[in-house]
């Protein structure tokens, strides 16, 4: 490990060459992770960034933003490969003053060739992720809306700027309740004639979710507010869905507040399985499997921002 205070891209880039070759290096980089992350959760996001390095090799670029009103810029850097964070080669910069918002004249000098670039932003995102600095050179872009002071807004706001590539950990948040659903139209002998979702309204990945299944069903959902208990902030705020088939037969998927899950099929014997909140890393390695573009992601964004009724809208609004 080596550490760097008050010091410049330049060094950086040299202490970073010299610990890779002391250290033998990590082969079979796969990408770039650019993580933007405030002091507050920079604990969290290591801890996160040690279990994504597991699944998928990779130079690691932390930007951790500092006090912004500090008068003149500066860098302190850590350089740690195959260390703490995992099997991968890790810069983890602190940056002060007006350079927290210039982050991307540290961190592209320090992109590995010829290998995809992740940015992924665990604070607010900027208002055009494909346009900031920070993500106009990567192939996709991570954002989290939950983390925002207004998270509707927020998908809104990836709704207006979207560009292929971006995702958001709030759709991640939902693919056990996508692959749940998807199973049970296995059986169906019918097309869905009406979907209702128990859950809390203000929660993104609600919101996703019936954007997506207005996408896939044809069907635009009913969203019952009402408060869900979660013992995750990574857990969705879904408590139920249910659906009515054209031919009068139900689809019923439920989550008790201790994580059991239920799937009910008209003529078919029930189910069971427990659905526990992920971690931030466990969400973050699911979404590095893959880097083409989310098309379905952006079907149930586009969707779901365009009806107010889903979207944090009055019915009013809707009819309007």
């Amino acid at each position: 490990m080596i550490a760097l205070w008050d010091t410049t891209a330049t060094e950086v880039v040299s202490a970073l060459a010299s610990e890779r070759h002391s250290s033998g290096g990590t082969s079979g980089l796969a990408l770039n992770l650019v993580v933007i992350v405030d002091e507050k959760g920079e604990r969290e996001a290591e801890a996160a960034l040690t279990l994504a390095a597991q699944q998928h090799p990779c130079r690691l670029l932390i930007v951790v933003r500092r006090d912004d009103h500090q008068g003149q810029p500066r860098l302190d850097a850590e350089i740690v490969v195959g260390g703490r964070l995992g099997p991968c080669e890790a810069v983890v910069m602190r940056v002060y003053g007006p350079l927290a918002h210039h982050a991307e004249s540290v961190v592209m000098p320090l992109l590995a060739p010829d290998v995809p670039v992740v940015t992924c932003w665990f604070v607010p995102p900027p208002q055009r992720t494909a346009e900031d600095p920070l993500g106009a050179f990567a192939e996709r872009r991570i954002s989290y809306s939950a983390r925002s002071q207004d998270a509707l807004e927020a998908l809104r706001s990836r709704a207006d700027d979207y560009s292929p590539g971006d995702t958001d950990l709030c759709w991640t948040r939902i693919t056990y309740w996508r692959s749940l659903i998807a199973s049970a139209f296995d059986t169906a002998s019918a097309p869905a004639a009406s979907v209702r979702i128990t859950a809390d309204a203000s929660d993104p990945s609600a919101v996703l979710l019936a954007g997506w299944l207005t996408v896939r069903l044809g069907v635009t959902p009913v969203i019952d507010d009402t408060p869900v208990h979660r013992n995750s902030e990574h857990l969705p705020a879904i408590k139920a869905v249910a659906i009515t088939l054209a031919n009068g037969d139900d689809i019923a998927i439920s989550r008790s507040d201790e994580g059991h899950t239920q799937l009910r099929r008209t003529g078919f014997p029930d189910r069971s399985q427990i659905l526990n909140g992920r971690t931030l890393g466990e969400l973050l390695a699911e979404e590095l499997r893959h880097l083409d573009p989310d098309q379905p992601y952006a079907a149930a964004l586009a969707s779901c921002t365009a009806d107010p009724a889903l979207c944090g809208g009055s019915e009013k609004e809707a009819a309007s």
